[in-house]
């Protein structure tokens, strides 16, 4: 039974609620002015409906403030031998107060929301208390809040021991619910590696993003705000993942969304290019299945300054075989190369229904040359690395590579790539992002066009080697309106005018000289195949 109440009603006119003996009184009241109201509410969504402050009870259905008239004194009975969680979502802290069987209740974890307001979970009721660790074990505690998760959209944690064992594994409880899970581990000789990720794709014109912190032995260990995939290690026993004076460090996450009856794998590998020539550097698969966790996590090392391209293949997965149907896959996935990001997509394969897809991808990284990675005959080497702003300014980076005048030949358009086949799932505040590919060699007919709602603090663009600055602010039908546009070719003009630093507005073109490809040398390549043995992940299978 729920009663509510408005702030202007006068406690003699409410009935009060009596709860029978196994129930106890859950009291919210809200405590704001109309002034605060408006001087407090996030205006950054236009669409304001997620982002709408809310009252929810797992289970009950959510009541959404849409405006301050709205907004009522909350009461409802709950068992007392049960623990319950109220989440508050897009309101100040001192805005209201939470009361269970009589007694305030301290407001529990806060998260982002929208940028300016909380979101709250406290617990009420007979809830579970963290366990309590023997002197040699340290207390490990997870804590996330899952976002809204619409549209199927899935995620999944686990903690892995130095062993490469699971030793704890969970997926978000519901949407709009923030989750805890502990653990005692041993604290001695140990190095746990916490991994996170999934399909969520958050937007902030729809969704605020998920948040997590990770605590062992009653420390910090790592809190994110914006996580898509994350990758942390702690433990007194940690070692660098690779010998960080001479390697690059390459991290790879694979989220499966397919929950299939059948075995299935993807397969991999990764070379270093150095002129021409390759050489593998390491290679597996990633089975899914029956069984199996849907998150995969794999740290490869290759020699610093190197040029890296990892190919990934899709199965065909038959779903009838009377029919030969083969299941539509739509894994998740991100490469990134010592804190740069090449790739971070939803990569959909073939199908019969949507007509379009791939059966494999390849991303290059790192320190590539164009004699190195393309035939310098007719191929240019485009190079991209931007960084994002601290702070969500927009649902998504926005650029794109191609051919300046569309309506020459249209066919052309599709031979270039743009933003959403390299970043397609937000993106990650504060972070390096890079594209490194082989284009036709067009001339001035190829340009790089950025929108200014791209959330981008600073980028570079590029070609073969060489950093292009003279980028102009253009009108663009493509876009239907202006970007800032990078000529890829030598001595071209556009009547366009010059980029001024008001329109720029804070994207900044940093000189980044590029490094040249270093030659792999074979004792390095030697020395890591005798070690691939002993570490921990090698092999042909990657879980």
């Amino acid at each position: 039974m729920v009663v509510q109440k408005t702030a202007d009603d006068s406690p003699a006119a409410i009935a009060a609620l009596t709860c029978n003996e196994t129930d106890a009184l859950l009291k919210v009241k809200y405590d704001i002015t109309e002034d605060e109201w408006d001087g407090s509410i996030s205006n950054s969504n236009s669409y304001r409906y997620t982002y709408t402050p809310f009252l929810h009870l797992q289970g009950n259905e959510m009541i959404r403030y849409e405006n301050f008239a709205n907004l009522t004194d909350y009461e409802t009975c709950l068992p007392r031998d049960e623990c319950s969680e109220v989440v508050v979502g897009g309101l100040p802290t001192y805005a209201y107060k939470i009361a269970f069987n009589g007694k305030a209740v301290d407001i529990g974890q806060e998260f982002v929301f929208d940028g300016k307001n909380p979101i709250t979970s406290t617990e009420v009721g007979t809830c579970t208390k963290p366990p309590i660790c023997k002197d040699t074990e340290a207390l490990m505690e997870i804590q996330y809040w899952s976002g809204s998760f619409e549209y199927n959209q899935q995620s999944a944690f686990r903690v892995d021991d130095k062993g490469g064992n699971i030793v704890l594994h969970g997926e978000p409880d519901g949407s709009d619910s923030v989750n805890q899970a502990y653990a005692c581990l041993p604290k001695d000789d140990a190095c746990y590696t916490f991994l996170i990720g999934g399909s969520y794709a958050w937007d902030i014109y729809a969704s605020p993003p998920p948040s997590y912190s990770v605590f062992f032995d009653g420390k910090p260990v790592r809190r994110s705000d914006s996580w898509l995939f994350d990758s942390v290690q702690f433990g007194g026993s940690c070692k660098p993942r690779c010998n960080e004076d001479d390697e690059s460090l390459i991290e790879f996450f694979l989220y499966g969304t397919l929950n299939s009856g059948v075995d299935y794998e993807y397969e991999w590998d990764l070379n270093v290019t150095n002129r021409n020539s390759s050489a593998t550097v390491s290679s597996g698969v990633v089975p899914l299945g029956p069984g199996i966790g849907p998150l995969a996590h794999k740290i490869m090392c290759v020699p610093k300054g190197s040029c890296s391209s990892f190919y990934i293949s899709a199965p065909t997965v038959i779903d009838n075989v009377t029919t030969n149907k083969a299941l539509f896959l739509s894994p998740v996935y991100t490469l990134a190369m010592d804190n740069v990001t090449y790739r971070k997509v939803q990569w959909f394969t073939p199908s019969e229904f949507y007509g379009t897809g791939s059966d494999n991808q390849t991303t290059n990284m790192g320190s590539c040359t164009v004699g190195g990675l393309c035939d310098e005959q007719t191929q240019d080497l485009f190079d991209l690395e931007l960084r994002t702003l601290p702070t969500p300014q927009s649902s998504e980076m926005s650029w794109r590579f191609g051919y300046t005048e569309r309506e020459e030949d249209r066919e052309r358009q599709y031979l270039l790539q743009d933003s959403y086949d390299y970043n397609s799932l937000g993106y990650d505040l504060d972070s390096s992002y890079g594209v490194i590919e082989c284009v036709p060699k067009d001339g001035c007919d190829l340009s790089f066009n950025m929108t200014p709602e791209s959330p981008v603090e600073s980028y570079t663009v590029k070609k073969n080697g060489i950093q292009l600055d003279d980028g102009k602010e253009v009108d663009d039908a493509l876009y239907y309106g202006k970007v800032y546009m990078t000529p890829f070719g030598q001595n071209c003009s556009s009547p366009s005018k010059p980029l001024s630093g008001g329109a720029i507005a804070g994207i900044v073109i940093a000189c980044l000289l590029s490094a040249a490809v270093g030659a792999i040398g074979l004792a390095w390549y030697k020395r890591r195949q005798s070690q691939s043995s002993k570490e921990e992940g090698e092999g042909r299978s990657l879980a």
